[in-house]
């Protein structure tokens, strides 16, 4: 008996290391703060926003960009292929004359449908900053002006936040908290920002990146990306090979985003994700998600576990090894409790439902791998990806 019961307090042990990690990161992480007064001559900012079949979300993120109290900004939206009622969703703001919306070219070969509309954007913008915004998101009134304080204020020449993310339905609920926390744990933010920061360990969310036009220049803009789906990655990262310097973290008081609004919309968003992960992640990507799924999954077998050696006769040992398990559990359930209130806004009651959307990420994953490998490609928008 007393080897299992070694064996169990060690599991129980490492358990409890990765969620002070986790409540570390939790607690200690880089956050966006208030802009500060403005600057005498404050730059041209041009918001730059990339649309194709948005016509739920288009108009609310519009909105949201033209009551910026930031006094110089223009705003482009690339209608990119819509075939829904994004334009006429757009006309709804003709008579502004900060808006332009321009009409997306034809793919080319070689090109992701995002990168392509990206540059195009980049192309005919004027701003000497570039603010790339996801037409799913709503920004509050000081948002660019914060983003660029922080720019300035840390020496950064790409700054990128991750946004209050909106849940509503069961799957959103039970499957974004933790794909969120496995791409935290695998790009931590208090990494982004140290000047020896490797480009392999920087990122940018997509849903928003402000960056410097000359450093964006200087790497030939969404181009030098063009295949990516994870572009927003891959941005930062070559910004960050080029020399520049890269930072950001949470954002959650300054912008909202809602990705997907039915399980299987996060279905189809996080297949073609996770199949881009993999080709990009290799094996620093299986190894951050087999540690997650190990804080996941590993209450629930010490707990099995003591219930097999209670069933053989095991007595005091087999109790002692339910009582770990009961211990790494309540810390896992506070601990993913915390996040879900935190970040969330939702109830700690959701952290029940951790190990559920982290095993359903799982297989999601799995899904887009064997996708990619078997040469169907995923599906986004109407546009087949092969990772």
């Amino acid at each position: 008996m007393l080897a299992p019961l070694i064996l169990a307090a060690a599991v129980a042990a490492l358990l409890l290391v990765g969620y002070a990690q986790d409540w570390r990161r939790l607690w200690v992480r880089p956050r966006l703060g208030a802009p500060g007064p403005p600057p005498a001559a404050p730059p041209l900012v041009s918001v730059l926003i990339p649309a194709r079949n948005e016509e739920r979300s288009i108009a609310r993120c519009v909105a949201s960009v033209l009551a910026q109290n930031y006094p110089r900004l223009e705003l482009l939206v690339l209608d990119d292929g819509s075939t829904d009622g994004t334009a006429a969703a757009l006309g709804a703001f003709a008579d502004d004359p900060r808006l332009r919306v321009l009409r997306g070219a034809v793919l080319p070969p070689g090109w992701v449908g995002k990168c392509h509309a990206c540059q195009q954007l980049g192309g005919v913008a004027m701003g000497e900053w570039l603010l790339f915004l996801d037409a799913d998101t709503a920004a509050e009134p000081e948002l660019v002006a914060a983003l660029l304080a922080h720019a300035g204020r840390r020496g950064l020449d790409l700054v990128t936040i991750f946004p209050f993310l909106e849940l509503g339905t069961f799957w959103e609920r039970a499957v974004l908290p933790p794909f969120v926390a496995l791409i935290t744990a695998l790009f931590p933010f208090d990494r982004l920002e140290q000047p020896d920061a490797r480009p392999d360990e920087v990122l940018a969310n997509g849903q928003c990146i402000l960056v410097r036009r000359a450093a964006y220049a200087a790497i030939g803009g969404h181009g030098a990306v063009r295949a990516e789906v994870l572009e927003d990655v891959r941005l930062a990262q070559a910004i960050r090979a080029a020399g520049f310097r890269v930072g950001g973290g949470e954002g959650l008081s300054f912008l909202r985003v809602r990705m997907y609004r039915s399980g299987r919309e996060v279905l189809e968003g996080l297949t073609k994700n996770a199949a881009a992960g993999y080709r990009s992640g290799g094996a620093r990507s299986g190894l951050a998600a087999m540690r997650q799924l190990a804080l996941a999954v590993g209450p629930l077998w010490l707990l099995g576990a003591g219930g097999v050696l209670l069933l053989g006769g095991g007595g005091a040992g087999a109790w002692a090894v339910l009582g770990l398990g009961a211990v790494a559990g309540g810390a896992g359930l506070a601990l993913w409790g915390a996040i879900y209130r935190q970040l969330y806004g939702l109830s700690p009651a959701h952290g029940l439902l951790w190990p559920l959307g982290l095993l359903a990420y799982l297989l999601i994953a799995l899904r887009g791998i064997w996708l990619v490998r078997s040469g169907r490609g995923v599906i986004w928008k109407g546009r087949t990806y092969q990772g």
